[in-house]
């Protein structure tokens, strides 16, 4: 049995959390996993339910409207405290292996490691956005402290450019769960969401799963949901996600007064936070996904496990997660114009592509997942490999 210290540096549960906690479940039974995290909230909450012990280290972001040199002095004060904080639990916990899936922990934990004589493994599932964040990553991807580097696409992986770095990247694809995801019930959903039910049975109902920020351009969702109607499609958008801070709350009225402008109020329909995305799925009969950004979409597994083929843009993990899948249709990023037709696209080939979603998602199951994560962290030899 090992210990294994987890960084993780948000409070709420989107992708990344949802990964961690998985892979908590699939080893937890041989090995232990106690968490570091910011403060209380859903994660917090999450690892009560599961009984799982954690710390709490404050907040670990940079607090938004810093400019300038002001930057450099507030990361390195924020670094320091967080530092500090870590050896403090490390020397408490005296865990066998740092496991580092937060972005922000990335360079505090190889830090950690080093000072500590842990080994760090870091999990890639973001595609940074800034130049400074990827320079910061391949300087410190090379320290000796950082023995394995979990990306979980190769366009994620490939942003590891420094030598020493790029030798420890393991591309891993994402699992999900097809069971959980294919046993959607729309009528929980319609119960609570009278508007949301179709009245004709053609209505295209695109679904998104998101925070709602602006990264992941929820705007575009909104946009192709016009345009399609604009060609004369009956068209439905649901959004499934909440939001972290004012500048999501800000981005998200203003999705809500674009929604107005078009007069779409009755079509368009933001649920919020959810817990049962199996059943939202089960409403829906295409997923988008319009960010660039993405590492390797969970919405897209998700959907694909429901059934339902995806519409990608055109960058980073969403293109490749199209690719590889074969579960839709691709788009011009931030053209709804395109998207639309992209949608047309996949309606004409909607049996062959949620076929094809159907069986990537098998191929992705939990099961496959668990020997992989096992044979990279744990390094057990009885655990073989089954990389897609």
């Amino acid at each position: 049995m090992k210990k294994i210290l987890v960084w993780e540096t948000h409070s709420m549960i989107s992708g990344g959390q949802k990964m961690t906690l998985l892979i908590s479940e699939l080893l937890g039974a041989e090995n232990e996993f106690v968490y570091m995290i910011p403060g209380e909230g859903a994660l917090s909450k999450e690892l009560d339910r599961r009984k799982i012990q954690y710390h709490m280290l404050g907040d670990q972001s940079m607090p938004a409207g810093v400019k300038g040199k002001s930057v450099i002095f507030r990361y390195a004060g924020l670094s320091l405290n967080a530092i500090a904080k870590a050896l403090r639990i490390i020397a408490k916990e005296k865990p066998d292996l740092i496991y580092a899936p937060g972005p922000a922990a990335l360079p505090w934990s190889a830090i950690c490691g080093v000072l500590t004589n842990k080994p760090v493994i870091w999990h890639l599932h973001h595609m940074f956005l800034d130049g400074p964040t990827k320079k910061l990553l391949n300087f410190f991807s090379g320290w000796s402290s950082v023995k394995k580097i979990i990306a979980v696409s190769n366009c994620v992986g490939d942003q590891i450019g420094n030598s020493a770095g790029r030798k420890k990247v393991e591309v891993l694809y994402n699992p999900v769960d097809g069971e959980k995801y294919s046993s959607g019930c729309a009528d929980t959903v319609w119960q609570e969401h009278p508007q949301m039910k179709c009245k004709d049975e053609n209505t295209i109902v695109l679904g998104h799963v998101a925070l709602m920020q602006e990264t992941k351009r929820q705007n575009i969702v909104i946009d192709t949901a016009k345009e399609l109607k604009d060609r004369g499609y009956h068209v439905k958008a649901v959004f499934a996600g909440g939001t972290k801070n004012a500048e999501d709350e800000k981005f998200l009225l203003s999705l809500k007064q674009s929604t107005k402008k078009y007069g779409m109020e009755a079509d368009v329909h933001f649920l919020g936070f959810r817990s049962d995305i199996a059943n939202v799925l089960a409403c829906c009969n295409l997923v988008m996904i319009p960010s660039a950004f993405e590492g390797f979409p969970l919405a897209g597994l998700e959907a694909n496990a429901a059934g339902l083929p995806v519409i990608c843009a055109n960058q980073g993990g969403s293109l490749e997660y199209a690719k590889v899948s074969k579960s839709g249709e691709i788009f011009r990023f931030d053209d709804a114009e395109d998207a639309a037709s992209a949608v047309i696209r996949c309606l004409e080939k909607y049996d062959y592509y949620a076929c094809n979603a159907k069986n990537f998602a098998k191929k992705c199951s939990v099961a496959n997942y668990k020997d992989n994560i096992y044979a990279i962290l744990i390094g057990n030899k009885a655990h073989e490999r089954n990389i897609i």
